[in-house]
């Protein structure tokens, strides 16, 4: 795969379909493979997207330190410009949504429509997770336990049970796909430490981009209060909820994600 130097580091990236370029930004600990082809194939068909891997996973540089949400959007830039890509579209998930929040205010001129899913403002105004829910994200292998099996007891914090119960094909191919690009035990707690410093609120206002806001209306990890929040704090905002959907939206339900994202930002001048 291209790699291009951005904002001082080396990133991982690839263009897939044609036309408008659309930018996708994953989110904790996560490279562009945990974005699904259905997703992927869906939004190529409409858009040029660019995937990449954010600093820390996959195939780009992985520092010991200086993660931020900052540094996170200004590599965003950097790899635009390295592209000569000079406006487009941004849609970012979790923390790739913190990002992405951050990159409409600091690189405003690069943004043409801007989606933010299942992600939050940060700081004190941010909706937490339950205690089980937060007590599962933060499980870590014991003695005897194979990383596979803590994410499979962290599924209910991801899926829906629905789709648990129905797609253990599915789950289980996108744990053979992530499995290979598991960051650095360092890098995840840079990426953890980047979110608990994150604080966008005061600055939701002053988002001048067309913005589309996304949630599960199941999200166990970041309940889809957060996304009313932002909704009604970035002017003129539009909130789409999909039903029967956790955290994980795009793969759990990739069709209707995908058509919902292309719509929205067909539609933005």
């Amino acid at each position: 795969m291209p790699k291009a130097q951005a904002n001082g580091f080396t990133l991982e990236y690839e263009l897939r379909g044609s036309g408008d370029p659309l930018v996708l930004i994953n989110g904790y600990r996560r490279s562009r493979q945990a974005w699904g082809e259905p997703f992927v194939e869906a939004l190529a068909a409409r858009f040029q997207c660019l995937l990449f891997d954010n600093r820390g996973t996959g195939g780009s540089d992985k520092p010991e330190e200086g993660y931020s949400i900052e540094g996170f959007a200004d590599d965003a830039a950097g790899l635009m410009e390295a592209l000569a890509i000079e406006r487009a579209h941004v849609f970012g998930v979790s923390m790739g949504g913190m990002i992405a929040q951050r990159f409409a205010v600091r690189h405003a001129e690069k943004v043409r429509g801007l989606g933010l899913g299942c992600t939050h403002c940060g700081g004190k105004r941010a909706i937490r997770s339950d205690e089980t829910s937060w007590g599962l994200l933060q499980l870590k292998p014991g003695p005897g336990m194979t990383p596979r099996e803590v994410a499979r007891k962290q599924e209910p914090v991801y899926f829906h049970p629905t789709y648990i119960a129905n797609r253990r094909e599915t789950i289980e191919a996108f744990y053979d796909r992530m499995e290979p690009y598991t960051p650095p035990a360092y890098v995840m707690k840079a990426h953890f430490q980047a979110i608990e410093a994150f604080d966008g609120y005061g600055d939701l206002p002053g988002i001048a981009a067309t913005t589309l806001v996304m949630t599960g209306d199941s999200d166990r990890l970041i309940p889809p209060g957060n996304s009313a929040t932002l909704a009604e704090r970035i002017p003129g905002a539009r909130l789409v909820t999909v039903p029967e959907a956790n955290h994980l939206f795009w793969l759990e339900k990739p069709t209707e994600a995908a058509q919902a994202v292309a719509d929205f930002m067909a539609a933005v001048d």
